[in-house]
């Protein structure tokens, strides 16, 4: 640990801090636009200034510290422990200031070189309300402009399906530049001219046309890291202001990597993902395919009522007479005639009352598991998307398999035991889920097929009962990723019309059934999951909390 005096503060941080980290960690702020901890440091926005101290050159040993000649860029001073011979005013390893009339200053004029060519955008540019030029010029910049010649005007810019570059907002930081290059490694986006005109583009020919557009799985991620306005995501292009926008921490559904996200969202559904920081999973990023994931969750399609087959033909019910038909049937048939498949989407809590249920209830222990099908695996410098593009695998086999020997049916020994199945109570959650021939083949076969889902699909028209399940953005619970790390999604929005979470709707049945499952929330589920299977001891909410918990 080094020990520094920072402003007025004496601290301890860790060795190798860089000013810019050690001021945050204690609520200092040093304002930076080029810096970004998951990237390399250039320094070239010089807006992260600051003033250190040193004894004179050639001073003897135990001289005062005092002001350097320059100033130096906080992102790229770091700090070390030093011997005591190396000490400053005898017991700090560096002393700093960041608030100095000479660091104050600087701040100011750097401000007003980087919006000399800056355009009064803000009441239609995305990024305001969120908008680190905007916050840094009204906290450390001048009131006024003293610029009076006629501003540069370089062109908009469509990089690629999902990114737009409107350059005359551009700092040139390079963030997106370092990102392109060090984390996806794609290279696509580089800097064409010289001093003022610098503009970030894509390679392009003589004719100007686009030889390489932006278009990695990453792309969405330099939009997140753009300081200012320049770099916009056509996904949300107009839809929002941040200030309209609730907020829910969660984590993506769009694979097993578990990627720690914000859902961002109002009264009438999800308007933006964007990542959250978690050193062991995602760090800072997340990939397009779950970033624009979303949109079924908006669907108009969405399922809102539970669904009859009447002579071939399914019809809108009421959920007193879906249940109330389910459980007949359930009730008329032996326990090796059913078969209970839960979802590699739905939370570990959706899949434990699922198999109490299956287990303490309907007294069968054929328990199989449903999911999206592989897909591929992509690999970046520094991030991986993997191919099971289901949120859950891990956490649904363990929970499913607790109760019936760790045995949970999938592949073809799943699909086996359906085909001769008399009733299969399917949860499914899957958003546009394509089904095989064998696996068409074997739910034909089904007397009586029960499927839980959020949208209509190949698996719901097979269905004699449809009953209307949720997402992850309007249920609590927890997903287990595939290394082992157990995390909270949250409810951001309600379910559409009378779409019920999965496991309050398996515990109507138990009930109706007379079974003895009574949970309230989701917590209290965890807690039973935490006393009941092993690896899960820790596992509950509270222990979890938004940094999830590793499995032992």
């Amino acid at each position: 640990m080094a020990f520094i005096k920072l402003n007025d503060l004496e601290i301890e941080v860790e060795d190798g801090t860089n000013i810019v980290e050690a001021a945050k960690q204690h609520g200092i702020e040093v304002p930076h636009y080029c810096y970004h901890p998951g990237l390399s440091r250039p320094a070239n926005c010089r807006m992260c200034l600051i003033e250190t101290y040193a004894p004179p050159p050639g001073a003897p040993p135990g001289t005062p510290a005092v002001p350097g000649r320059q100033l130096a860029t906080g992102c790229t001073t770091s700090v070390r422990s030093a011997p005591p011979e190396r000490k400053l005013d005898e017991k700090y390893d560096a002393i700093v200031q960041t608030d100095s009339p000479r660091v104050i200053k600087a701040r100011e004029d750097i401000l007003e070189f980087l919006l000399v060519h800056h355009p009064l955008d803000c009441p239609v540019c995305d990024q305001a309300g969120e908008c680190d030029l905007q916050d840094f010029s009204y906290r450390h910049g001048h009131d006024k402009s003293r610029y009076i010649e006629v501003k540069n005007v370089p062109p908009k810019k469509d990089l690629g399906p999902d990114v737009l570059l409107y350059s005359t907002r551009c700092i040139v930081c390079t963030r997106c530049i370092r990102f392109c290059d060090e984390v996806s490694g794609s290279g696509e986006l580089g800097l064409i001219n010289r001093g003022s005109h610098d503009e970030i583009d894509i390679p392009r020919s003589h004719e100007g046309t686009p030889i390489q557009l932006l278009d990695n799985k990453l792309a969405g991620n330099v939009v997140d890291i753009c300081p200012v306005g320049a770099l916009i995501s056509k996904d949300f292009l107009f839809k929002s202001r941040p200030w309209f926008m609730e907020k829910a921490n969660s984590i993506c559904s769009g694979c097993s990597v578990g990627c720690n996200v914000t859902v961002e969202y109002k009264t009438d559904g999800l308007y933006r993902i964007k990542p959250r920081f978690h050193a062991d999973i995602n760090q800072h990023w997340m990939c397009d395919d779950g970033r624009l994931g979303y949109h079924y969750v908006n669907s108009d399609d969405r399922l809102q009522l539970p669904l009859k087959k009447i002579g071939g033909e399914q019809t809108t019910t009421q959920w007193s007479d879906a249940l109330t038909l389910i459980t007949e049937k359930l009730s008329e048939v032996e326990a090796d005639d059913i078969v209970v498949i839960g979802s590699a989407q739905g939370t570990n809590e959706d899949n434990y009352v699922l198999q109490q249920f299956a287990h303490d209830v309907l007294k069968t222990t054929q328990l199989g598991l449903f999911g999206q099908q592989p897909g591929e695996e992509h690999k970046f410098p520094q991030f991986t998307i993997e191919a099971d593009k289901n949120p859950n695998t891990a956490g649904a086999r363990t929970i499913l398999g607790s109760a019936n020997g760790n045995v949970v049916l999938e592949g073809d020994t799943l699909w086996e035991k359906v085909a001769g199945a008399k009733v299969v109570y399917l949860v499914s959650g899957v958003p546009d889920r394509a089904l095989e021939d064998t696996e068409r083949e074997a739910l034909e076969k089904v007397e009586f097929l029960i499927v839980q889902d959020v949208l209509p699909s190949e698996v719901t028209e097979l269905a004699d009962v449809v009953l209307p399940g949720t997402t992850f953005a309007e249920k609590d619970g927890t997903f287990t990723n595939s290394t082992g790390w157990v995390q909270r999604i949250r409810k951001a929005i309600d379910p559409p019309g009378e779409a019920q979470v999965d496991w309050e709707i398996t515990q109507q049945l138990a009930k109706q059934l007379d079974g003895e499952i009574d949970y309230h929330f989701a917590g209290e589920i965890a807690n039973a999951i935490a006393e009941n299977v092993e690896g899960y001891g820790d596992a509950t909410h509270q222990n979890i909390g938004n940094t999830g918990i590793k499995l032992a």
